[in-house]
């Protein structure tokens, strides 16, 4: 197979620059054969003796110049431009593959940016301002408006804090709820709610029993009014029996009812702390809930209420047991 013969545009067409190197086809009929621009180091192809862009190279270009901020249509254009010295509307819609009704339009956005320059002289025809001064002028664009971005976000962020800091405030769902699986942190916890009672301290009390102070080691303030509720048959141990008696001597206000539910401590109409058997083991695990909410409260402050109505006091109990 011939090869066709090699020109070199700037030699054959000293108007046009830079050098661009195209390998012509040997015969007639307009076939497209590659080559390489020798400034851009990309291949070029010629079809119908118009030179067009087609490599990975100039859409890599073309990609790049758009995220800059070019439509594509403009960024085929420039790049079409900077192959020659100038071109007209026409010629570039060749070169670039952009519809001819829309050449025009796109040359003229170019232009408006400063990216080609309009040539005097006769008829419409643009020259392309050089790639570093092109990217220069898009990225001052994107600069001004990343600016116009943090000057706005800046404003909705100081906007937006006060309304976070109020949802903030408002605490996170169930963060009023506490779980507790270790014993000695239960104990702990539900001695600290007793230590910051200043009304009113109710109390179910049931086994297993996780560690109770003694009455020699507990105080009862002045002012407070601590009632509970224990099980008849907790007297039967004399351990349990002597400490009841103990905590009665100290102003606790105690009352015996057959059988209670569950241990329950409500502080202040406000606080609840209740024990939760747990019902797939065997040894007496119990899971402790305490949460600040005071509907929750009163809903359970009523069942106190029911329960202890319907309790003896423990000087009756007492006092038919000596019998």
């Amino acid at each position: 197979m011939r090869r066709g013969r090699v020109v070199d545009l700037a030699t054959a067409h000293p108007s046009r620059a830079p050098s661009v190197r195209v390998e012509l086809p040997p015969a007639r009929g307009g076939g497209a054969v590659t080559s390489m621009r020798a400034n851009l180091d990309e291949p070029v192809t010629t079809v119908n003796g118009d030179i067009r862009l087609a490599s990975v190279d100039t859409m890599s270009n073309m990609a790049g110049l758009v995220d800059l901020g070019l439509t594509r249509y403009e960024a085929r254009a420039y790049l079409a431009l900077i192959g020659r010295r100038d071109g007209t509307p026409a010629e570039i819609a060749r070169m670039a593959s952009i519809p001819r009704q829309r050449a025009y339009d796109v040359l003229a956005s170019l232009s408006e940016r400063g990216l080609v320059l309009p040539v005097p002289g006769h008829g419409v025809r643009y020259r392309a301002q050089p790639p570093d001064h092109v990217t220069e002028l898009l990225i001052a664009v994107r600069r001004r408006e990343l600016d116009r971005l943090a000057r706005g976000a800046t404003d909705m962020a100081a906007d937006l804090s006060a309304l976070y800091q109020r949802g903030q405030d408002l605490g996170k769902p169930l963060d009023y709820v506490e779980v507790l699986r270790d014993r000695e942190h239960a104990v702990e916890r539900v001695q600290k709610l007793w230590a910051e009672a200043s009304r009113e301290v109710l109390t179910l009390v049931h086994p297993p029993y996780l560690g109770a102070s003694s009455p020699q080691d507990t105080v009862v303030p002045p002012g407070i009014v601590q009632r509970a509720i224990y099980e008849l048959a907790t007297l039967d141990d004399p351990r349990m029996a002597a400490q009841i008696s103990g905590y009665a001597a100290l102003g606790e206000q105690i009352r015996l009812t057959t059988v209670l539910p569950l241990k329950l401590t409500i502080v202040d109409g406000r606080s609840v702390a209740f024990n939760m058997p747990d019902p797939s083991e065997a040894d007496g695990s119990v899971t402790t809930l305490v949460v600040q909410h005071e509907a929750l409260a009163a809903t359970l402050k009523i069942a106190f209420e029911s329960l202890w109505a319907g309790a003896r006091p423990l000087a009756d109990v007492l006092a038919a047991r000596s019998y």
